[in-house]
């Protein structure tokens, strides 16, 4: 994980035509435009994988949603005006040149350049930058569009359940290459959003040379609700039930979960592949190491049987290579999808409680509606409700209350209610139809998202097998002149 002269580059550079200009470093150092960001993001044995992510320019940032022009710096594009037009950009981004920090110290860390290019299509104006970050930043990224978008599932970043937190071994290069991946992957599922795209947030991550996710986290948190409304709506949440369930959701769940269980699936299938092939592995090397001991027996084969010998010690090294790449480009995008399942889910649920809120206090303004109606036409109360109004009509009784000032002062007190409860249950419908359209508009975006991925991941998996055979073929290929030198009588 060694470091690079352009670790803290940023460039801000324009285009006229097929002309670049240059840009200037961090520091004073001058930096060659398209050529230098060429070089240091070129990939090593642990290098990324770049991703064109083109947008078009049709779409408008929403009104409070960060509004602004994806190309620009961030102290501009924050400021933007809500209904300005997103121009129409292309944009790279490569997460590479995973770094170790704070060696020595009791919290190290590791960092990632990550390197951005966003082209304006009608302008040809190139913007450049590349900066390093850590985990927490890009943890820091997703909490943040959690907030801003909560009826949208933000894709997912690599998790930290891996064996390797467990072991000490996240610093090893397996281990960040392949956190490396995710990582550019998260970025890259963030940008073909439309809505997500938009955010400051993703310009500050991506543009701001001077900023930290530390800083940010030492900011004033927003006041949060009392601690007895949250624990009614948990409780409200937690007993209520969806009585009348939109089709649409649970269309959208059903599907859902039939993706989860197919992945597990795959998951767990490939996982026994993998694990044949690491089996495999050892026998290749193991078998190939006996060969060459018999070549120093056989002594008139002996040039045939180390070469045989040292074609399976080959052959070992391209499954390995095989069993790496499968684990790393195609299980990784299979367990990120089976955590957007599962985030999917928990935001259905999210929907469920809205709707059961909604229609609990559908129920209770209809119920006091009742109440109200009953006693404004004197009409007798029944069941537990009859119980409970003669109980209070004896308490009346003793203390000399007059029934009919007392009924009166009731239907007062309910009416109010009734406004209250009407005020509520049209502010809980607009929320929950507000929520339920941007669910949707979200879950379309998945679909495009997934079709990208899903296209990308079977590709990978089938390049990876046919660089595997290929390499197969000339291991074995070279085997056969050494072996037809050998005499036969």
């Amino acid at each position: 994980m060694q470091g690079s002269e352009y670790d803290n580059v940023v460039w801000d550079t324009k285009v006229s035509g097929d002309h670049e200009a240059n840009g200037t470093g961090v520091g004073g150092r001058a930096g060659s435009g398209a050529d230098e960001s060429d070089e240091h993001s070129m990939n090593g044995k642990t290098g990324g994988v770049g991703f064109d992510v083109a947008y078009s320019g049709e779409a408008t940032a929403s009104a409070g949603r960060g509004s602004f022009s994806v190309g620009e710096s961030s102290s501009r594009a924050v400021h933007r005006a809500a209904d300005e037009p997103i121009p129409d950009v292309e944009t790279e981004v490569t997460v590479d040149q995973p770094r170790k920090e704070g060696e020595g110290t009791n919290n190290p860390y590791v960092t990632y350049l990550v390197t951005t290019s966003r082209t304006n299509r009608a302008t040809r104006e190139i913007r450049r930058y590349a900066l390093r970050r850590r985990f927490q930043d890009f943890a820091w990224l997703h909490e943040q569009l959690s907030k801003q978008f909560a009826a949208f599932v933000i894709p997912p970043l690599p998790g930290k359940h891996r064996l390797e937190y467990l072991t000490g071994d996240r610093f090893s290069e397996e281990f960040v290459g392949r956190r490396k991946h995710g990582l550019e992957r998260f970025l890259r599922r963030v940008l073909l959003h439309p809505s997500l795209r938009a955010s400051h947030h993703v310009t500050v991550f991506l543009e701001a040379k001077d900023w930290s996710s530390e800083y940010e986290a030492k900011q004033p948190k927003s006041e949060n609700s009392g601690v007895l409304d949250s624990l009614g709506d948990t409780l409200m949440n937690t007993f209520s039930k969806v009585r009348k369930r939109d089709e649409r959701f649970v269309e959208m769940r059903e599907t859902v979960a039939r993706l989860e269980d197919n992945l597990t699936r795959t998951q767990k299938l490939y996982l026994q592949v993998t694990k044949r092939q690491q089996d495999l592995q050892q026998a290749y090397e193991g078998l190939g190491t006996g060969l060459i001991d018999l070549g120093d027996i056989e002594t008139g084969m002996t040039l045939g049987l180390v070469e045989a010998g040292n074609a399976l010690k080959a052959h070992h090294v391209a499954l390995k290579q095989l069993a790496d790449q499968t684990e790393d480009l195609f299980l990784g995008e299979i367990e990120e999808y089976i955590l957007y399942c599962e985030a999917y889910l928990e935001m259905l649920k999210e929907r469920d409680n809205k709707q059961a809120e909604f229609e609990d206090l559908t129920e209770y303004l209809q119920q006091t509606a009742a109440e109200r109606d009953r006693l404004t036409n004197y009409q007798s109360a029944v069941g537990v409700t009859a119980v409970t109004n003669f109980i209070k009509g004896k308490v009346r009784d003793l203390r000399g209350v007059d029934p009919a000032v007392s009924r009166q002062q009731r239907i007062e007190k309910l009416a109010e209610r009734i406004v209250e409860l009407e005020s509520a249950v049209d502010s809980s419908r607009e929320g929950l139809e507000m929520f339920s359209d941007l669910m949707i508009e979200d879950y379309d975006v998945f679909g495009h998202i997934k079709q990208h991925d899903f296209k990308r991941a079977f590709s990978a998996l089938a390049s990876s097998h046919i660089a595997f055979y290929s390499r197969a073929v000339d291991i074995w290929k070279s085997v056969i002149p050494e072996l037809e030198k050998l005499p036969v009588d």
